[in-house]
């Protein structure tokens, strides 16, 4: 995946005109003569390092990771990632007195790209948001 997100730029924006991505851009942008440009940014920022593992770490606030099972972020980086947030390290308990305020959704049937259009969606993520104590 990495020497593909590398590869994004400009010059495929004719051979992505029939992907979710296009359409959607088509649909919504001021000038969608200019998804090349798009493409040209995304690339830029994905060809970047980054590690945002030691930030994560520090969030204060409740917060719920949601994948997709074929999504393009491995299952392994997944899981880190909720780990780093406290969940998953331990049996939450008979009464649920150890259950960390953070929590993980991976989405069967979707990858990372039409994860949106999950029927279940919606039904997953509600319960976390309304919850008393989360950030509206």
């Amino acid at each position: 995946m990495l020497p593909q997100q590398a590869a994004v730029s400009g010059a495929m924006a004719e051979g992505m005109k029939e992907s979710p991505i296009y359409t959607s851009y088509a649909a919504i942008a001021p000038e969608p003569n200019e998804f090349p440009r798009l493409l040209d940014n995304m690339g830029a920022l994905m060809r970047q390092e980054y590690d945002w593992s030691a930030s994560v770490k520090q969030l204060p606030m409740p917060v719920m990771l949601v994948y997709g099972d074929a999504d393009m972020v491995r299952p392994e980086h997944i899981v880190s990632f909720y780990q780093l947030l406290g969940g998953g390290l331990r049996d939450a308990g008979w009464m649920r007195e150890h259950m960390s305020k953070n929590r993980l959704a991976i989405i069967p049937d979707r990858t990372h790209y039409d994860i949106g259009d999950s029927p279940i969606l919606a039904a997953t993520v509600l319960p976390f948001l309304t919850a008393p104590g989360t950030a509206r």
